[in-house]
């Protein structure tokens, strides 16, 4: 699952040209390792343009052993406080297709049995505060019973910030996900392109190439709310992107980055022909300001094109809201294991990350498990 210099896609073979050109240097060819220069990055796209996710492992999985209900919401955790203790019994569910409620349980006769939430780092931090778990303030302003006072759930959720600028093409351009980057001060700016089209008549395709500048290890952090007691209900989630001066100074950087790259012969070829033996740049959207020595409105730009790359995490710390084996603090028999649990992002694509997360913790059960 990896680009190689051999299949290219024809913009991003011109944005590491134009990273190359605009000092983003030295060359590190393919390599897994985050270090500064321009490198060919792995993807999770194969080069037959497949997108492969942790669903392929189950064909490997032993059909046994595991059951997977599709179209299903999980609208709380269930427990037991009979003991004093408040412990973890199951999950409320309702299907997406007849919407009829069922109560799934663990084995109640078995010490070994508990619930592992991996509804990542918008819905674990949901599926706890919708159960009774988290900012007890803000459970009762939802009236929903409090079990157990944990302040952290949903504090601290980050996003690396995205702004790019898009270029159009005045020849066509094949869809080209991200297969280089450039990575800058001590690997605290990661600079990428891709290439896509759409139809903007009934007739015209346009092709268009984008430069994107990510922050990937923002100190900029925000909150995951409930939005209603209604688990299909989309919470209130606010990441205060570029909240923090680093963030935007950071972007700042990028966007000066970004425009010495346009600025290079490699990206010239994008220009369309004008009167008079003249060319020209036509761009989707907001154009970098020319004078680059303005912060204020390159501060600007970065609010302006400011996106997201989907790599959020947090929600679901260890140490405030798990332990180290990925227990909730106060819950028997209930761990999280997924994206909310970090408290500081990879810097790319989290997907393998997250893969061996769950083996690590899958290894670690079974061995906790033989010991009983």
């Amino acid at each position: 699952m990896s680009s190689n210099q051999k299949s290219f896609l024809p913009w991003n073979a011109d944005v590491r040209d134009g990273l190359l050109e605009a000092g983003v240097l030295p060359y590190n060819g393919y390599t897994l390792d985050h270090v500064d220069g321009t490198k060919i990055s792995a993807s999770t796209f194969d080069n037959n343009g497949t997108r492969h996710t942790a669903a392929d492992l189950l064909k490997y999985a032993n059909p046994k052993n595991i059951v997977v209900l599709l179209n299903s919401t999980v609208s709380k955790i269930l427990f037991n406080l009979e003991s004093g203790n408040i412990k973890a019994t199951g999950v409320d569910l309702t299907s997406d297709v007849d919407g009829l409620s069922y109560h799934v349980l663990i084995n109640q006769l078995s010490h070994k049995s508990e619930v592992i939430l991996s509804a990542g780092s918008i819905g674990s931090p949901q599926l706890l505060l919708l159960s009774g778990i988290g900012p007890s303030q803000q459970l009762r302003e939802l009236n929903i019973t409090v079990l157990l006072d944990l302040p952290s759930v949903g504090k601290g959720i980050q996003d690396p910030p995205l702004s790019s600028v898009i270029v159009e093409s005045p020849k066509p351009l094949p869809f080209g996900i991200t297969q280089v980057v450039g990575i800058v001060n001590d690997s605290q700016l990661y600079i990428e392109g891709l290439s896509f089209s759409q139809q903007n008549s009934t007739t015209n395709i346009q092709y268009s190439g984008l430069i994107g500048s990510k922050v990937p290890f923002p100190l900029s952090e925000g909150e995951l709310r409930l939005s209603s007691i209604n688990p299909q209900d989309t919470p209130s989630v606010r990441y205060n992107y570029l909240s923090d001066p680093f963030d935007l100074q950071e972007c700042i950087v990028g966007v000066k980055i970004m425009a010495n790259i346009i600025a290079t012969d490699s990206i010239q070829k994008y220009k369309f022909a004008g009167n008079n033996n003249s060319s020209t740049f036509r761009f989707l959207g907001p154009v970098i300001p020319q004078n680059q020595s303005n912060n204020e409105d390159l501060a600007k730009f970065c609010r302006d094109t400011l996106a997201s790359a989907f790599h959020f995490h947090g929600g679901c710390h260890i140490g405030s809201v798990i332990d180290k084996d990925h227990r909730v603090k106060g819950v028997d028999n209930l761990r999280v294991v997924d994206h909310s649990i970090f408290k500081d992002s990879q810097g790319t694509n989290p997907q393998a990350t997250i893969m061996m997360l769950g083996r690590y913790i899958g290894v670690h059960i079974v061995q906790e498990r033989m010991k009983l």
